[in-house]
């Protein structure tokens, strides 16, 4: 039986609140994990082995969310914990990033850097096996979709807002702000401080002006809350197929995210300027797939969304691979931006569509080990690669074959019981 939260549409303050938290948390992404800190680390801090060294960090990163997702998903929804869970991580995310303020470019920080970037992927990561079960306390079946693009639009607005930020008034400047000094690298190391207080301050809202339904059962051993979960996914027909896909797709997203400022800065010979510049439109062209792919989403189904990204991520992505110049890294890039916002935010939608209510967070957390059990395997392939090759375009080879594997096993049957549109 449906609860007053599903059949009731939310007011416009949980919807703001929600959206808020998607912009707060995509300055972590694309600060530390993609555009200015990773590049940092490959090029200042370890410069030699440095994008292997990532790689098997964000491989080591994306198993432990894959192992720890399900069984925190299922205590969350035990005890009516998602927003204890989600604050708890959180919190963890925005100490450990800005403790990355401390990593100095020189050798002897690699350990340090690799600890806290370890501690800061985990938190960040986890934070949306709680942060997705919460898409159907702020909307309906009906608006579903448009929730879940509108706000992960402005979540890519609010990171390039974050990178806009950091660029103009840490990186570019001849004389950094608050006395920082270039040579020990203080005004880009200042931006890992920068994303951590935009994230603090835009996920407040989400605590205040949204609610959570009630535990939904007493099971309190973690393998039989594994069990129970998976029982419960095998009850939604085509669910398991699509979290199959999923888990070999979203590999692709994490080479992508993982080292797409990486490849800039190596084959194009982007500097910091650049690779941020560059970051900036992405995100751009990111949010505004996102915000349309909503409406696409609620007028054609979520399934329909996530086929068509599909296939345009693999043709564009290509082109991004054999990009003979930076021109066309640039203008084939941006295009292909506008397809990552639709498959993540239509992702999210059709699992909150078809999750009963009461297994919402377990469910998502199976939905986060489908979407890391195996994407240790990119980066680790991406780093290898490079290592064996020495070159940065036979390692993004990963990500296109990625989308392809996913894309043959998603099939053309949409998972769930009915239509959903």
């Amino acid at each position: 039986m449906a609860t007053e939260i599903e059949t009731k549409e939310p007011g416009w303050l949980p919807k703001i609140s929600y959206a808020l938290y998607d912009v707060g948390n995509s300055s972590m992404g694309a600060i530390h994990a993609t555009f200015i800190f990773a590049v940092y680390f490959t090029t200042s801090i370890a410069p030699e082995n440095g994008t292997t060294y990532w790689g098997y960090m964000s491989g080591g990163a994306a198993f432990i969310v894959a192992v720890l997702g399900p069984f925190l998903g299922g205590a969350a929804d035990a005890h009516a914990r998602r927003k204890f869970f989600l604050a708890f991580f959180t919190l963890m995310s925005v100490v450990s990033t800005s403790l990355l303020w401390f990593a100095e470019p020189d050798n002897s920080f690699i350990q340090f850097a690799i600890i806290f970037s370890f501690i800061s992927i985990v938190a960040n990561e986890l934070i949306f096996v709680f942060y997705n079960s919460l898409l159907q306390s702020v909307s309906t079946e009906k608006t579903m979709g448009k929730v879940s693009g509108w706000s992960w639009g402005l979540g890519f607005f609010g990171g390039m807002a974050a990178l806009l930020i950091a660029l103009l008034f840490f990186i570019q400047p001849d004389t950094p702000p608050f006395g920082l000094e270039k040579d020990s690298a203080e005004h880009v190391r200042a931006t890992m401080v920068l994303a951590s207080l935009w994230f603090l301050i835009f996920s407040l809202p989400i605590f205040f002006f949204t609610k959570e339904s009630p535990e939904s059962t007493k099971i309190a051993k973690p393998l039989e809350m594994l069990k129970t979960g998976w029982a419960e996914v095998g009850k939604i027909t085509g669910l398991k197929r699509f979290l199959i896909a999923r888990m070999f797709y979203v590999d692709g997203l994490t080479v992508v995210f993982a080292f797409a400022g990486i490849f800039a800065a190596k084959v194009f010979g982007f500097s910091n300027e650049m690779v941020l510049m560059f970051a900036i439109a992405v995100n751009f062209t990111c949010g505004v797939g996102a915000l349309f792919g909503g409406w696409f989403d609620d007028k054609f189904g979520s399934f329909f969304v996530i086929r068509v990204s599909l296939v345009c991520l693999m043709i564009f992505g290509l082109g991004v691979l054999l990009s003979p110049n930076a021109t066309f890294f640039w203008i084939l890039g941006l295009i292909t931006g506008l397809f990552i916002g639709p498959i993540q935010s239509a992702s999210r939608s059709l699992v909150a569509h078809v999750a009963p209510p009461e297994h919402r967070a377990q469910i998502f957390g199976f939905y986060m080990l489908a979407g890391k059990i195996t994407s240790f395997l990119g980066p680790i392939f991406y780093g290898s690669i490079v290592l064996w090759s020495g070159n940065e375009r036979a390692g993004m080879v990963t990500a296109v074959l990625f989308f392809l594997i996913g894309f043959l096993i998603l099939g053309k049957n949409e998972p769930g019981n009915k239509k959903l549109n």
